[in-house]
């Protein structure tokens, strides 16, 4: 039998050295983590409004019928007042061509993103058509802002034809702006 014990584990020194030494990465690490976060939240948004134009775009022509993307509140009609794009927006057929558009009886809600928490949209427009013709109808921009503010801002712009694009800058150039 062995009489010598070999000490095992670590000591006291050696814990406070690792701590020390996670909370200093920790500490570099955080800030990189946090702008991840919000890089991906404004990149859900900008991507979920995408998806609706590319897919109002879509449906306008495949349906033969305009196509209607308007801010609302609560999933089932246009918002007229100044709310931003943020409060949630839905893609609707505007079968009776209605201006400004409203979504009424027979005229199926093809899609409807909810609230953004820690986005805000704002757009020049309340509402987009798409017409069967390939032609958006109106030209609209909109910027997606977070806390940064314009630093990060990015906006989608809708060209005359419908397409949309995704800028760090407004459709003349301009830096963009938080308000």
């Amino acid at each position: 039998m062995n009489s010598s014990r070999e000490a095992r584990g670590l000591s006291l020194l050696e814990i406070l050295v690792t701590l020390a030494t996670v909370a200093t990465l920790v500490a570099i690490a955080a800030p990189s983590f946090r702008e991840i976060a919000l890089n991906a939240r404004r990149t859900e948004q900008v991507n979920a409004l995408l998806r609706a134009l590319h897919g109002a775009r879509s449906a306008a022509i495949l349906r033969a019928e305009p196509v209607v993307i308007c801010k609302s509140r609560d999933g089932t009609r246009c918002s007229a007042d100044t709310s931003a794009w943020s409060e949630g927006w839905i893609a609707f057929v505007n079968r009776d061509h209605d201006s400004p558009p409203r979504v009424d009886a027979g005229e199926p809600i093809l899609m409807i993103q909810p609230r953004s928490e820690h986005v805000v949209v704002r757009a020049n427009r309340s509402a987009v058509t798409y017409w069967p013709v390939a032609l958006a109808g109106t030209t609209a921009s909109f910027v997606f802002c977070d806390s940064r503010g314009t630093i990060a801002a990015r906006a989608i712009i809708v060209s005359q034809t419908g397409r949309p694009r995704v800028s760090s800058r407004d459709a003349a150039g301009k830096p963009l702006r938080c308000q």
